[in-house]
């Protein structure tokens, strides 16, 4: 197993696989779709619990392995979704770009998944437009009634606040 775990993270960590032009669409789809398959097994899989702190200030300093987290966030079956989630405000991404998403991720899925992405959005560091915080406000506010006296109603409920100081 070790030999396994030592060359996916030798095929994530390399900065080059980030950096690499491609002529064709298509092997370009296939690079990147490895790199998120490796991503997933290197945070969601406990065999390679060891290894997580090195993946984790990887994605800190690559600002294109954490897009490439993104994209496997929204791709990802619940089960992996609440661990990559984690792997976000662990490794202290700042995710403002990502806003819509993780607040879609809040408003949509079950309370733990909803949890971690709550919590992702509490230790962003940039800020988000007033436009941006109404839009999703709104939205917010649309569905918070139905749940409002359950525990997922709480995490909508501290969403609004969080959103409500960026407007």
């Amino acid at each position: 197993m070790p030999l396994k775990r030592d060359l996916l993270k030798e095929k994530l960590l390399d900065p080059r696989a980030y950096n690499t032009v491609f002529i064709s669409i298509e092997d370009e789809n296939k690079a990147k779709k490895e790199q998120m398959d490796i991503l997933i097994e290197l945070i969601c899989d406990e065999r390679h619990k060891v290894d997580r702190t090195q993946v984790l200030a990887f994605l800190k300093k690559e600002p294109k392995a954490a897009d490439l987290l993104m994209t496997a966030i929204s791709e990802a079956t619940s089960e992996n979704k609440k661990k990559l989630l984690t792997a976000c405000w662990e490794a202290d991404l700042d995710c403002t770009p990502n806003m819509d998403m993780f607040a879609e991720i809040v408003m949509k899925e079950d309370f733990p998944i909803a949890m971690e992405a709550l919590t992702s959005i509490e230790n962003m560091h940039g800020l988000i437009s007033t436009t941006q915080a109404e839009s999703l406000l709104n939205r917010i506010m649309e569905i918070y009634p139905a749940q409002a006296d359950t525990p997922k109603g709480h995490l909508l409920a501290d969403l609004i606040e969080l959103l409500r100081k960026w407007q």
